[in-house]
């Protein structure tokens, strides 16, 4: 039944466009096609968010932890989920550190939840995570299935952070340590809010080399006239590490609305050779890293402070995520703040 619905699907569109070609002054406009039809269909708001379970890896107590991401099926909206009926574990506590604010697309191995040994044998022995947005309720369960185990690999090569590098390499890098510091607990709006992190790590992973200086491909380059980046480009680009040193991201993982951020992006502690084929000098793309060194004290390797300032637009009670990477493996850091009237 399924094949033929798609052929009459497929006769449909077909059948409009053909009317179009015969009349002149006919226009067939793509949202009068079935969705089905409409496979490339963007939605920048409106969409729900689908928890995922990516994964467990086993502790050396014999504990699991189960690793959680999520996949926002918008494109622009950030919404805010709280904790509560729309945001919640089960069974036991509802609050297992998930995020409350969701930015766009997939985000993966966003937190874990460390859970007993005797949980998740089974699919129905198993963790639920519930997000409701725009009155769809989406689940994701953690359970033990034997091929959903991972590890330091699987998360590198999932994450892109393990190119480059050899498997006794990626098993042997510990992920940084990470120290945070902000200058007030408490800020009015408006008013910026100063954080200060300082990274330690081990001497892994070992410097890869510069990339090659790579032309874009001619339907890429930007035409003379043209805004820096058209209506038609997806805006928003998740940020992803440098390839060498160590590197700092601030995010909003829990509060009412995005901060503003400066510097932007991850923070890097190495200067980059041969970044003119870099993802962020093709048509549309998002700067995701700084182009120059931010780091204030260390070596860049082992050790390395970072500054950043933050204002808000929105009160509120926020969680200030710190991302630390090696440029292969990440820590995560919180720092809660309250933004006044």
């Amino acid at each position: 039944m399924k094949f033929f619905y798609r052929r009459g699907v497929a006769a449909l569109a077909v059948a409009m466009l053909v009317g179009a070609a015969n009349n002149t002054n006919a226009q067939v406009d793509p949202r009068d096609l079935p969705i089905v039809a409409q496979p490339q269909q963007r939605f920048d708001s409106g969409q729900d968010i689908q928890p995922i379970f990516e994964g467990w890896s086993l502790n050396d107590d014999g504990s699991y932890l189960f690793h959680f991401g999520y996949l926002n099926r918008n494109y622009r909206e950030q919404p805010n989920v709280t904790i509560g009926p729309a945001n919640y574990f089960s069974p036991g506590d509802p609050d297992r550190g998930q995020p409350t604010y969701f930015y766009p697309r997939t985000q993966r191995y966003q937190f874990t939840v460390q859970v007993p040994a005797s949980m998740g044998t089974s699919l129905d022995d198993g963790l639920f995570w519930t997000v409701t947005l725009h009155g769809s309720e989406q689940k994701a369960v953690g359970w033990l299935q034997p091929e959903w185990e991972i590890d330091e690999n699987t998360i590198t090569s999932n994450g892109g952070t393990g190119g480059g590098h050899t498997k006794a390499d990626i098993y042997a890098d510990e992920p940084p340590s990470v120290a945070l510091q902000a200058n007030a607990s408490s800020v009015a709006v408006g008013q910026p809010l100063t954080l200060t992190a300082m990274l330690t790590d081990d001497e892994l992973p070992v410097s890869l080399p510069p990339r090659k200086p790579r032309e874009p491909l001619p339907t890429l380059k930007r035409p003379e006239g043209f805004p820096d980046i058209p209506d038609n480009v997806q805006w928003y680009s998740r940020p992803r590490p440098p390839r060498n040193g160590l590197s700092l991201l601030w995010v909003v993982y829990r509060g009412p609305a995005d901060a503003n951020f400066h510097p932007a992006g991850f923070q890097r502690s190495v200067l980059e050779e041969g970044e003119d084929g870099s993802p962020s000098s093709r048509l549309g793309a998002v700067e995701t890293a700084a182009s120059e060194v931010t780091m204030i004290e260390g070596d860049g390797w082992t050790s390395a402070k970072f500054e950043a300032t933050v204002t808000f637009d929105t009160p509120g009670t926020y969680t200030l995520r710190a991302v630390a990477s090696d440029a292969m493996l990440s820590t995560f850091g919180d720092v809660v703040v309250t933004v006044r009237e």
